[in-house]
């Protein structure tokens, strides 16, 4: 039987990694704009940003010159929109594109959770004209009579997300804070959710058993009341769009329910099995989604942690140990699954897990239970609701405050302490216990290698139209550069170039040198410095005590050689030209790095000798105001980095620059196309490209680069 299950959750993952990667939009989508009718599945407004945030499912696409979108969901912007509700049909003119992320060691993988939420391609609207209301969706009708109930209230959005799983109305401050605090999983329809559901439907239909004891004749009381709570489970897991959460939840509770209605007994620790098989062959997707092992995870931690124990101190040391275990298991998954710790999660979650059990949640359920009856004093009972949501929040600001965010953890520390705890939960004796700390200690130890005395390492960032390279010798590291921050908010200083320090070795930078003010540069140096301190600051950027470049600026780290280029002294601090250009070389290896310069600074170069490199980051992105033809031919580089984002605005690379590159026979590689890409001293005819590693490698999801891209510029 198991094998018979397992045989088909394994054939529903092959199906999806088939009919998914089928599915995904071409990359010839984004060639030109595309008429489309779609059907609007979700609607996320972001006041602020003055943006909606749409789930659409295309209906017709009117214009299918490369590819038919017909059939797909898409993830679209619409900036300065018109109302828009869930459940309307819209005709709108959109620019379309493949999923596509940054890829680098470390950091959130958008690629997966694209794929993992079956969404194929990504984009924004430019206009668009209503076709048809609301369909009347019952779901939709309930979740909008919540989000009515809810508008006014102090923590409407937090009180959504309780009740219906709709996430949609929370800000990015608000997901700031849950992260800050480790309390994510707290805004997730969970096990507690369906639980005080399923105790809810189980206690009207032994209700409904006494008042109607004629029924019992053909259905005992014990059957009518699991039908009552079967029933209020698989509402309320469909009312909150069936996520792996709630829908593993939903499982289990059924599952627990049918066995107590008939009178057997089965170990716990099946029951999650099975439920774990069904929702994979329910939705294959739900494997690649962090909510899947976070809670799996979790309740497997929950059984490991009372199997084969007696209890000795009754129901409230059982209570508090449950508790315990919840810590520190949520803290060891989230550093293994999302990778990142909170410093203040251990005692955020010791007072809110409590707090939101036994107070939030059953209040919440109160008040929605009271909404779909149309009681008359449900107004009270989100008014409580919301006092009790709102001392939490309180209570988790204060904890949060001095936290800017969580800290990043290597995959290899994740997995070391993920062991370790289940080492440890399997033990049982204290000395087997402390039998398993080296697997933790291993994991501080899961670094790249650092290079030898007189070699260094380069890693170029995929940062999208911006800049970033570590640069590591043997017991130092430079930063180059900390990735844009967007006007929306969105810093990848902190969601991709800290994660990626943290990930590749150790978080202290030695220094950071910012080339130039721009944002596309300079945007993400404050969530890097508040991540990754650095000993020293250098370039123009304001507020951290920063030292000027300034040409003729030397110094040696474990035999590896620096040297600004440029700019001199007293040269204006503003604009491209201003850009600090730094060489790095160790015997006859030198790397050049150049920031935004232009044609005019490179004849400077050019006149006061500049050598020839092994590897050169083109000025400017690969912009035609640089890369000037005498430069080009005096450095002579081997190889070429162009730290540009795929199909960005600006055009960059220009195609002039890539064949000026080329008719040298340089080696031409792009971050926004190849992902980070790292290169070392002691191989440097050797360039490992992230997004072509990972394809080769395990994340199938990952996709493919489009076939000769340079090659046609």
């Amino acid at each position: 039987m198991w094998l018979l299950l397992i045989g088909l959750a394994a054939a529903s993952l092959l199906g999806m990694a088939r009919s998914g990667l089928s599915a995904r939009v071409s990359h010839c989508a984004a060639d030109a704009p595309r008429q489309l009718d779609v059907a609007i599945l979700e609607a996320a407004s972001l006041p602020a940003q003055d943006r909606l945030r749409l789930q659409v499912a295309v209906r017709r696409d009117l214009a299918p010159e490369c590819v038919d979108l017909s059939g797909r969901r898409l993830r679209l912007n619409w900036y300065s929109p018109p109302p828009v509700e869930a459940g309307e049909a819209w005709r709108v003119e959109a620019r379309v594109r493949a999923p596509w992320s940054y890829q680098n060691p470390g950091g959130f993988d958008y690629e997966r959770w694209l794929f993992g939420n079956g969404i194929d391609g990504v984009g924004y609207i430019r206009s668009g004209q209503r076709l048809l209301p609301p369909a009347g969706d019952l779901r939709q009708r309930i979740r909008a009579a919540v989000a009515e109930r809810v508008t006014d209230r102090r923590h409407g959005a937090h009180l959504r997300a309780l009740a219906t799983g709709d996430g949609s109305a929370l800000t990015d401050a608000d997901w700031a804070l849950l992260r800050r605090t480790g309390t994510v999983h707290l805004l997730v329809v969970s096990g507690l959710h369906v639980g005080l559901v399923a105790l809810l439907g189980y206690a009207v239909g032994i209700g409904a058993a006494r008042l109607v004891p004629i029924g019992l004749v053909w259905l005992p009381a014990g059957w009518l009341a699991a039908a009552f709570s079967l029933a209020a489970v698989m509402g309320f897991v469909w009312l909150c769009g069936a996520d792996p959460p709630a829908l593993r939840a939903g499982v289990m509770g059924g599952l627990a329910t049918a066995a107590l209605a008939g009178g057997r007994r089965a170990p716990v620790a099946s029951w999650l099995a099975l439920a774990a098989v069904m929702v994979v062959c329910v939705n294959p997707g739900a494997v690649l989604t962090q909510g899947f092992w976070l809670s799996f995870g979790a309740v497997a931690v929950l059984i490991a942690g009372f199997a084969n124990r007696v209890p000795v101190l009754g129901w409230a040391a059982s209570l508090l140990r449950a508790q315990a275990l919840m810590v520190l298991a949520m803290t060891v998954m989230t550093a293994a699954v999302v990778g990142e710790v909170a410093p203040a999660a251990g005692l955020a979650n010791l007072i809110a897990v409590p707090w939101i059990s036994l107070v939030a949640v059953p209040a919440v359920m109160f008040s929605l239970v009271a909404t779909l009856m149309g009681a008359p004093f449900d107004g009270l009972a989100w008014t409580l609701a919301d006092l009790a949501v709102s001392a939490l929040l309180v209570g988790l600001d204060a904890l949060g405050a001095g936290q800017a965010h969580p800290l990043p953890v290597p995959l290899g520390q994740g997995l070391a302490a993920l062991a370790a705890l289940a080492c440890a939960l399997g033990a049982t004796q204290w000395r087997m216990r402390l039998a398993c700390l080296p697997l933790w200690a291993a994991g501080l130890m899961v670094f790249d290698e650092r290079p030898r005395e007189g070699q260094f390492e380069v890693l170029a960032l995929d940062v999208g139209q911006g800049s970033a390279a570590l640069i590591d010798t043997r017991n130092h590291r430079l930063l180059f550069d900390a990735g844009p921050r967007f006007p929306s908010g969105f810093d990848v200083g902190e969601a991709v170039v800290l994660p990626a320090v943290a990930a590749t070795g150790k978080r202290r930078l030695d220094r950071l040198i910012v080339s130039h003010g721009d944002l596309d540069h300079a945007g993400g140096v404050a969530a890097v410095l508040r991540g990754a301190p650095a000993d020293s600051v250098w370039g123009d950027v304001r507020g951290f005590n920063a030292k000027p470049c300034r040409r003729g600026e030397r110094w040696t780290w474990d035999g590896v050689d620096f040297a600004v280029l440029h700019p001199p002294a007293g040269y204006p601090r503003r604009g491209n030209d201003a850009s600090c250009v730094l060489q790095v070389s160790a015997g006859s290896e030198r790397v050049l790095l150049t920031g935004d310069i232009t044609r005019r600074v490179e004849t400077t170069l050019v006149a006061s000798g500049v050598a020839p490199a092994s590897l050169l980051f083109a000025p400017h992105h690969g912009s035609g105001s640089s890369s000037s033809k005498r430069f080009v031919e005096a450095v002579n580089p081997p190889l070429v980095f162009i730290s540009a984002g795929w199909r960005n605005a600006y055009g960059h690379p220009h195609s002039q620059v890539v064949r000026r590159y080329r008719l040298l026979g340089s080696g031409i590689w792009m971050t926004g196309i190849d992902g980070a890409l790292r290169w070392s001293s002691a191989t440097p005819e050797k360039v490992v490209a992230h997004r072509r590693e990972r394809i080769a490698g395990w994340a199938w999801w990952v996709n493919r680069p489009p076939r000769n891209y340079l090659a046609d510029l």
